[in-house]
């Protein structure tokens, strides 16, 4: 009887420990991250402020040119002055000082605005690194749901179902949409209030169509879960 006794308060023991006997289901579905960065703007940006450098640079060539030149024809006139036979020379030296003014006074008037332009185009770039940016909608594939958008942001969030209901997603950039595919594997967790959460691990973009998306770059370790997982998506 004792023998029995002891089994049925162990019993009672384990059961009241179970650690999820009490706990909530919840159904939240994970997400995944996505940022967009307008690679093709970030170009144009790159290649102009490298105009600007090119210009900036030949500007400085042409002012050091005709700073030697200068002095030379000041050598020149010198030595004609003194008896000097050097009248050919001082010629070639006008000529080729009317021919760097020319350059330098075209270089200068590209590089007049220069330095605002560049500090507005640095301003942009960084804005389009940051990701920041106003999608027309994302739609999810086979369910009717539809996130339409009003405002920019630099990060956006989407579900993934947590019983693979769907995969598919059709996302519209300036117009323009494309249809972006993940796989996850999905597991159960407890969280601090003992709810069970349904959660994604293992998740990664194997395939889009590039009517505008270029690449897809994965930014999160190698288990890539929920909470963790974002996506640069480059267009």
């Amino acid at each position: 009887m004792k023998h029995f006794l002891s089994i049925f308060i162990l019993f009672l023991l384990i059961v009241s420990c179970d650690p999820c006997d009490d706990c909530d289901s919840v159904s939240f579905e994970p997400t995944v991250s996505l940022i967009f960065i307008n690679q093709d703007s970030i170009k144009n940006i790159n290649d102009s402020l490298a105009v600007f450098v090119f210009n900036d640079s030949a500007l400085s060539a042409n002012t050091d040119s005709l700073t030697i030149l200068r002095d030379s024809l000041e050598i020149v006139k010198d030595s004609i002055a003194n008896g000097g036979s050097l009248s050919e020379e001082q010629m070639n030296l006008e000529q080729w000082i009317s021919e760097r003014q020319i350059d330098s006074t075209f270089y200068a008037d590209l590089d007049q605005n220069a330095d605002s332009l560049t500090s507005i185009f640095n301003q942009t770039k960084a804005t389009i690194n940051s990701g920041l940016i106003q999608l027309g909608k994302i739609e999810i594939l086979g369910t009717g749901t539809v996130f339409t958008y009003e405002d920019s942001a630099e990060v956006w969030s989407i579900p993934l179902s947590y019983d693979a209901e769907f995969k598919q997603y059709e996302i519209q950039i300036a117009g323009i949409t494309d249809i972006l595919e993940v796989d996850y594997e999905t597991f159960q967790e407890v969280d601090e209030e003992r709810n069970v959460l349904i959660r994604a691990k293992n998740i990664e973009v194997i395939s889009f169509t590039n009517n505008v998306i270029d690449s897809v770059l994965t930014n999160c370790d190698e288990t890539c879960q929920d909470g963790e997982a974002t996506f640069t998506i480059y267009f």
